[in-house]
């Protein structure tokens, strides 16, 4: 399996080589030109079982649209997803700790009583100087 600093050193050679053999300026890319690459390691294990698993994603022609917070939405929909989130937190709150007090009130009710021990007398004891 390759490491990131095995394929890090590959990836930037060989976009070279493509948009060079492709005959393009610097400027134009060519469709076919790597624009972004997502690398994923993921690990699990269970019991005396492990998998390591390795992930790459390459996007070509341009990257991935992704969301940036804040700039491309209007600020009522920003408003209106802090609310929520807001919201989603005190429910997730309350919830847990209505879980806890069911859990609390389950546990007293089956609790055993446990008889006491019986008090001895002192007098066994000998007297200490």
């Amino acid at each position: 399996m390759a490491t990131l600093d095995q394929i890090s050193a590959i990836s930037s050679p060989l976009v070279k080589a493509v948009v060079k053999s492709a005959g393009l300026s610097r400027g134009d890319r060519h469709p076919l030109a790597p624009a972004a690459v997502r690398l994923e390691r993921t690990s699990a294990r269970r019991g005396g079982e492990s998998a390591d698993q390795m992930a790459i994603t390459v996007w070509l022609g341009e990257g991935p649209s992704l969301p940036v917070p804040g700039i491309s939405r209007s600020p009522w929909r920003t408003a209106a997803g802090v609310g929520i989130t807001l919201i989603g937190a005190a429910a997730v709150a309350a919830a847990s700790t209505l879980a806890a007090q069911r859990e609390q009130d389950r546990r007293r009710l089956a609790a055993r009583p446990v008889a006491a021990l019986p008090t001895s007398s002192h007098s066994d004891r000998p007297a200490r100087d």
